[in-house]
């Protein structure tokens, strides 16, 4: 018998607060590739890059459904990198695709060029990716070294051109004209 995946209706991406941190730290623990950061790291992050860390919250009832962590980039100017994102069972798809659109409007009113974040190769994360990328940016994820971890990851890239996020008049569009 197939289980009935509840829709996001009724979700919000909202910052993270303190009382967050435990949903955080104990979906962090399911990937093994993840660091499960500490209570610190996930204040500091919050603290000063409170835009881009997020939530996914379903509203009725109160119920956590993904997290962003990530910071802009100083090296090079004008980007955005992503240290974690992660969803819940059984919806990641449609929460990271939340995501996404979120990502899309941070670019926007950032001016970011450049979205950096690490992942295998040839993983369902990726592929997932690589299908928001080009829904989302009207771009291609471009791979660039491989990670000193030893964790078999890449660093990746999403070049953004403020053209596919925005149209002539400023406003945000899908990139397809």
């Amino acid at each position: 018998m197939k289980k009935i995946i509840q829709p996001l209706f009724n979700t919000r991406i909202r910052p993270i607060d303190p009382k967050d941190f435990a949903f955080i730290r104990s979906l962090a623990g399911e990937f093994p590739t993840f660091t499960v950061p500490s209570e610190y790291v996930l204040w500091f992050f919050t603290h000063f890059h409170p835009d881009h860390c997020r939530v996914l919250e379903q509203e009725e009832p109160a119920k956590l459904k993904a997290y962003l962590l990530a910071m802009p980039t100083s090296n090079p100017k004008g980007g955005i990198a992503i240290w974690q994102v992660a969803a819940a069972t059984p919806n990641r798809a449609f929460a990271l695709e939340y995501f996404a659109a979120y990502l899309r409007d941070l670019v926007e009113r950032n001016d970011a060029t450049s979205t950096f974040f690490t992942a295998s190769r040839d993983s369902a994360s990726l592929r997932l990716i690589r299908s928001l990328a080009k829904q989302f940016f009207d771009c291609e994820v471009a791979q660039l070294h491989s990670v000193p971890a030893g964790q078999g990851e890449y660093e990746f890239q999403l070049p953004i051109r403020l053209s596919s996020v925005r149209d002539e008049e400023g406003k945000v569009t899908n990139g397809t004209g």
